[in-house]
């Protein structure tokens, strides 16, 4: 061989071999909160949230974004505009740095409700969720590659450093099939299925960019906690894979994962089992985890991901105020 092509060689050697070198990637996550619920010092979650929490994702630049995996707020706080424009104008004001949110169940589905003030259509309610908080893109740098899903524009994907994000819009209660109170339900019925489909080629759509990329891994965002009936225990996977709605997601999340051949973490809240385990089977989708995310009145605390592609374990967590990983089981039994 030649000297020039010895030299071409290795230049295309070194190249390739800088593509599957990772950074560490570092971001925050919660949802569930502020409730107003207690803490032990007497404050309130949203105390905490501001005096707290926010103060130090802010100053933080090591973070570069936060993931909300939604319910702003219980359903009496967050059903009406300027709840939403409070929320919005505090992740500007007090956290001054993208927060990449997903839309949970209590800012449009639990507003039928009788406990709401002024309980009203939860349709007109995901309409008005969408315009305050999706009509304008997040402010995202433009290397991030930041894009929202046509018609469903709470769907949004990223990517930071060769780490890929991607939203689904996931709630609870059949994903908007039951409890329809003050809409017509075969109209709900109909919007839940478009979702779920919008969902699954979003989803496809993030596994296809991350794996054509040669992406280090990928970060999936939902609101719902798939694991959480009866008790997260054994057998977890199997039932949520048999699930009439969200068995599609829960295996084409694994499917995926495994396909794929990269770590991914999916991050939800819906539930207070804080923790990081495996339910997707550790040896089934050996690379696949879940984060269940801080909030829901127990820990209040928001969860800073460490995210290291090539590393045995590819996703580290600690509490931002606690310091400590999260368990890894998660306690069901915490109500």
């Amino acid at each position: 061989m030649s000297l020039s092509l010895f030299r071409a060689a290795l230049a295309a050697a070194t190249l390739a071999l800088g593509a599957c070198a990772h950074k560490p990637l570092t971001f925050a996550a919660y949802g569930d909160m502020p409730y107003q619920a207690h803490v032990a010092d007497g404050r309130t979650d949203e105390q905490v949230l501001l005096q707290d929490i926010a103060p130090r994702l802010r100053a933080d630049p090591a973070i570069p974004f936060i993931i909300h995996v939604g319910d702003i707020g219980r359903p009496e706080m967050a059903c009406n505009d300027a709840y939403l424009e409070h929320t919005r104008a505090h992740w500007a004001r007090d956290l001054a740095k993208p927060v990449l949110y997903t839309p949970g169940d209590n800012e449009w589905m639990d507003c039928d409700r009788d406990k709401v003030p002024h309980a009203g259509s939860e349709l007109a309610r995901l309409d008005a969720v969408r315009r305050i908080f999706f009509s304008t893109p997040v402010a995202a740098p433009p290397e991030w590659q930041y894009r929202q899903q046509a018609g469903q524009p709470e769907n949004a994907s990223w990517q930071k450093d060769g780490v890929h994000f991607v939203t689904l819009h996931v709630v609870s209660k059949g994903n908007g099939r039951e409890q329809v109170l003050k809409d017509d339900p075969a109209a709900a019925a109909q919007l839940a299925a478009q979702r779920d489909a919008n969902n699954r080629t979003w989803l496809e759509q993030a596994f296809a960019r991350a794996r054509d990329s040669h992406g280090g891994a990928l970060v999936i965002a939902m609101q719902f906690d798939l694991f959480g009936a009866p008790d997260g225990g054994p057998g977890a996977f199997e039932r949520c894979a048999r699930h009439a709605v969200y068995g599609p997601v829960c295996r084409q999340i694994r499917d995926g994962a495994v396909a794929f051949g990269r770590p991914v973490l999916l991050v939800h809240g819906d539930t207070n089992a804080y923790c990081l385990d495996q339910p997707f089977g550790s040896t089934a989708a050996p690379l696949l985890w879940r984060l269940n995310a801080p909030g829901d009145y127990a820990p209040i605390d928001a969860a800073i991901v460490r995210v290291e592609p090539d590393a045995a374990q590819p996703f580290q967590v600690t509490g931002l105020l606690s310091a400590a990983p999260p368990p890894a089981v998660c306690d069901y039994t915490h109500h």
